[in-house]
């Protein structure tokens, strides 16, 4: 501050330095010359504020799907054909497809488990049950926009594009592909189709958002000339998913019996959950139209209750330890089944590894608890409860406690997430009062 000609009065209320010693900020010192940045393409990129309205693109993600594993093949749990996402941040974050911009997801070592249909290359091509889908690679993203739209070398079946080969039930051969014998022995694939699709295939993607269309399986893959005289790799995909597609009118129908709305972070009704969202100007209608315009409508929204079926109703009722946990999660309605699922994780945290409770061991205070955590604390706190303090010396030694894991909240969970205990589970336990069930004995 020794260059000021007169000191300041007091500390400036918003951000301010010194014109004497302020820098021009298209001019960057480096140990070699001088840069001036003045008309380039850095002086150009939008500020913050600028960038608000650009969707996607400046979207954060706050939570990851934890139900399972990143790399698990198959269907998510609560997650069903049909259900749309406006960004492709929360389709990320839905666990359906986990990376936020490539549309492989997948790796040179492991089959591919989703991909996201873009319209991304010419050589695509979309028939709904079937279509033919192009390897990434080839585009070189140095130069102009035009000039990065056109491939320049030739795709390798590397990286992502080996990933999906790896998916097909057929040998891995990086010079001409394979065909699977049995096409349903391949690997299942997620599939979502993005709004960009429609350009080229209207009829079979969605008009906003990210829509899941439910698995398919790699046919066959192989090489070939594209349209710009390079070589690419692609890939035939043949729906097999027992959900009705989402373009034909058992899927509408399927989506409108399942309430499915597209999340939309920016509106009143939360898409994962139906509901009408906290601080809404009007309980139970949602907006249409320009949300931040004046020309905005306020329509009537459906609220949908989403029901567990009665083989799952009747699993809860016999986890008699659990019954106040269930009656608080089934004293809310949720929309669809993934928020149902979310709920039960949500009162299924280890108070001490804080994960979702494995082999759970019921306390007499109702906290579940992971058996080898609760067999920890035992050991440096004795038999108190770790959440609550109360004592639990009734249920015997430790020894005692590791053969009381409660079967009846494991066969719930392994109900509504399949892979649930994949880790320790040999062969599903079941207990006295379930098989007397099966087997159509008394109960008492």
């Amino acid at each position: 501050m020794r260059c000021l000609p007169e000191p300041l009065a007091g500390i400036p209320k918003s951000d301010w330095c010194c014109t004497l010693c302020k820098g021009d900020p298209n001019v960057v010192f480096s140990s070699e010359n001088i840069q001036n940045l003045a008309g380039t393409q850095q002086s150009k990129m939008p500020l913050a504020k600028q960038t608000e309205e650009r969707g996607d693109m400046t979207r954060v993600k706050t939570k990851s799907c934890t139900i399972v594993p990143k790399d698990h093949i198959g269907s998510i749990p609560g997650v069903h054909v049909g259900q749309s996402w406006k960004f492709r941040i929360h389709v990320s974050e839905s666990g359906i497809h986990r990376p936020p911009v490539a549309g492989i997801s997948g790796s040179a070592k492991k089959p591919a488990v989703s991909i996201v249909l873009a319209g991304g290359y010419p050589e695509d091509i979309d028939r709904g049950e079937e279509f033919v889908y192009t390897g990434s690679g080839g585009y070189d993203f140095v130069g102009t926009s035009q000039q990065r739209k056109v491939q320049s070398f030739d795709q390798e079946l590397t990286r992502q594009n080996r990933g999906l080969a790896l998916a097909c039930a057929a040998p891995l051969d990086d010079k001409v592909g394979g065909t699977a014998n049995d096409w349903k022995q391949s690997s299942p694939i997620r599939v979502c189709r993005s709004y960009k699709a429609a350009k080229k295939h209207p009829e079979y993607a969605p008009a906003e958002g990210v829509r899941y269309d439910g698995l398919y399986r790699i046919v066959k893959y192989w090489k070939e000339k594209g349209v710009s005289g390079f070589y690419v790799w692609r890939y035939l995909f043949r729906r097999d998913d027992p959900e009705p597609a989402p373009w034909t009118d058992e899927g509408k129908a399927f989506i409108e019996q399942m309430g499915f709305t597209m999340y939309d972070p920016d509106v009143d009704i939360d898409g994962r959950t139906g509901m009408t969202k906290a601080g809404s100007a009007v309980a139970g209608t949602k907006r249409t139209g320009n949300v931040n315009g004046s020309n905005c409508q306020s329509v009537v929204a459906k609220k949908y209750k989403f029901q567990p079926t009665a083989i799952l109703r009747e699993l809860v009722r016999l986890d008699t330890d659990n019954t106040r946990m269930w009656a608080d999660i089934h004293e809310k309605e949720y929309a669809t089944e993934s928020a149902y699922i979310e709920a039960t994780k949500g009162h299924l945290s280890c108070p001490i590894c804080q994960e979702l409770v494995q082999q759970p061991v019921t306390l007499p205070c109702s906290h579940n608890v992971c058996c080898s955590c609760l067999c920890s604390s035992m050991n440096a706190y004795g038999n108190i409860c770790p959440m609550c303090c109360h004592d639990f010396s009734s249920m015997g030694s430790k020894s005692d406690v590791k053969g009381k894991v409660n079967q009846n909240l494991v066969t719930i969970m392994r109900a509504l997430i399949p892979s649930y205990g994949s880790e320790w589970i040999t062969e599903p336990k079941v207990t006295s009062t379930q098989f007397a069930r099966r087997e159509g004995q008394p109960v008492n």
